[in-house]
């Protein structure tokens, strides 16, 4: 089914939005780095709000699109330890497929969604590599997160962003 012959609510897009800033809030991390963000208030965003208007949000598929959402930006939190890295590592095949898939619902470009998931597979291979300098933890460049700190004009501009995520200037539908 086209996206472009659903008719999307004001509500299914909040819902979206709203969705996206709850998973964030409770990943207890860093915000995600900014192309994610923008990723998830574009493509993903219109996934999630296809997803709420067509199954409702009690729904298994709606559950399972949230946790998808979830997981997505828990794989992008620094890990602490050698099993987390190795959870990691498992656990990306069945996210890549669930972000392909919800990409393909959401008639998400090919350009843009292989451009998304190369900057996700660097920032991937940066957290599960095994660290060579003793340390527990690897040193992954995670320069474009931004941490949250209220001084930082990056993460109030990303607030910003999620908190006008209910409008639908970011998305296309």
């Amino acid at each position: 089914m086209n996206p472009d012959s659903v008719q999307i609510t004001l509500g299914d897009v909040q819902a979206a939005g709203a969705a996206i800033r709850k998973v964030i809030a409770d990943s207890d991390g860093p915000l995600p780095p900014k192309f994610l963000v923008e990723f998830l208030l574009q493509e993903w965003r219109r996934y999630l709000a296809l997803t709420h208007h067509r199954h409702g949000p009690a729904s298994a598929e709606w559950t399972a699109a949230v946790d998808t959402t979830l997981h997505l930006i828990l794989s992008v939190v620094p890990t602490r330890s050698a099993a987390t890295r190795s959870k990691l590592m498992q656990s990306l095949p069945k996210l890549v497929a669930d972000l392909k898939a919800g990409c393909a619902m959401a008639a998400t470009p090919a350009g843009v969604r292989d451009s998304f998931l190369a900057g996700l597979r660097e920032i991937h291979l940066a957290l599960i590599e095994a660290p060579g300098n003793g340390k527990d933890t690897p040193e992954p460049d995670l320069s474009d997160t931004i941490t949250m700190d209220v001084r930082d004009p990056r993460y109030r501009l990303l607030l910003d962003k999620l908190d006008g995520a209910d409008g639908v200037e970011h998305i296309e539908l």
